[in-house]
């Protein structure tokens, strides 16, 4: 009996360019955290090192009202250094809660619009095997561009404006509207499907900690920095004082890059931490399907495999064959 072979489908991979681009926006949105991090780091600790005895000298005036500075009891130097545990308690548990609760919101964004790409790629190829031939194919496709366009690819807007938009200005009711005749369509339940994918991405993307968390992080930040200064007071010799100083700009550099991190992920685009870069390449592909949809392109692979012997049309040495059987 012969082998029935089936021949396979044409796999699905990324081109060249797919994986140069890539590659482009994750190292152009690494360098642009790097320096934004970095960069506000470094000068933060060259500032606090250049100005640390500045910085010193006010800081004692405004909290003493005394141009004499002198060293501090050991008294005094007790309650500072618990004034300075206490500032890093409440710092760390802020930081760490703010970074937890940003973290998990930037990865809920992830998860959506991947999830949002995928319905709207099986809409385009619902519409597309539905609604090919008629009149109105073509605005359905337009209408998949300007969702894309005007809701997917704006991250930057607030959620809530977008999710008030009219329902004359939202490109997936026209679908409906287009679709529907009297009932309900076929793609009901994939635009049913659609709006609540997008209604999880926009909860995602909605900020969850206000601009005044921010402040006061930073506000307690700058709280540790004066009492460290504080603290440095009154060292006898120059090694020490240098090194006071040195430790001092560590401090500062090190506060403040944990601040940019933070703040990284706290604002919704333009950094190694975000999904806008991911998205510009994920929806490539879709608005590449688009405009050769709508060039009368098609993607359906047709080639079918061949029958199965019993069902293969007999040749003449065959039917000889069961002629002679039957009589």
């Amino acid at each position: 009996m012969p082998i029935l072979r089936v021949r396979p489908r044409p796999r699905v991979s990324l081109t060249g360019d797919d994986v140069t681009s890539l590659r482009a926006v994750v190292r152009r949105n690494v360098i642009k955290t790097v320096c934004r991090v970095g960069l506000w780091s470094l000068f933060t600790a060259l500032g606090a090192y250049w100005f640390f005895p500045t910085l010193q000298r006010l800081w004692w005036v405004l909290l003493t009202g005394s141009t004499e500075m002198g060293a501090l009891s050991d008294v005094t130097q007790g309650y500072v250094g618990n004034v300075l545990a206490l500032m890093s308690v409440l710092f760390s548990i802020l930081a760490g809660n703010s970074y937890t609760s940003l973290y998990s919101q930037n990865e809920a964004i992830f998860c959506a619009l991947f999830a949002e790409v995928s319905e709207a790629k099986a809409l385009m190829e619902q519409i597309a095997l539905v609604c090919s031939g008629r009149p109105f194919y073509r605005s359905a496709l337009e209408n998949i561009r300007r969702y894309v366009e005007s809701d997917l690819r704006r991250l930057e807007r607030p959620p809530s404006i977008l999710c008030a938009c009219k329902p004359r200005d939202d490109p997936l009711e026209s679908i409906l509207y287009l679709t529907s005749v009297g009932v309900p369509s076929a793609v009901y339940e994939t635009v049913r499907s659609l709006r609540q994918r997008r209604g999880d991405r926009l909860g995602a993307v909605q900020r969850k900690l206000p601009p005044v968390q921010m402040a006061l992080l930073y506000v307690l930040a700058g709280l540790n920095l004066v009492s460290l200064l504080l603290l440095a007071l009154g060292k006898s010799t120059d090694a020490e004082y240098r090194l006071c100083r040195a430790l001092f700009a560590m401090m500062a550099g090190g506060l403040m890059m944990t601040m940019r991190v933070i703040h990284e992920l706290w604002t919704p685009a333009g950094g190694a931490y975000n999904v806008d870069g991911v998205l510009r390449v994920m929806i490539r592909g879709l608005e590449d399907e688009l405009d050769q949809r709508l060039k009368g392109k098609t993607f359906s692979d047709t080639r079918l495999p061949p029958p199965p012997p019993s069902f293969q049309r007999p040749t003449t040495a065959d039917a000889a064959t069961t002629a002679a059987r039957r009589s």
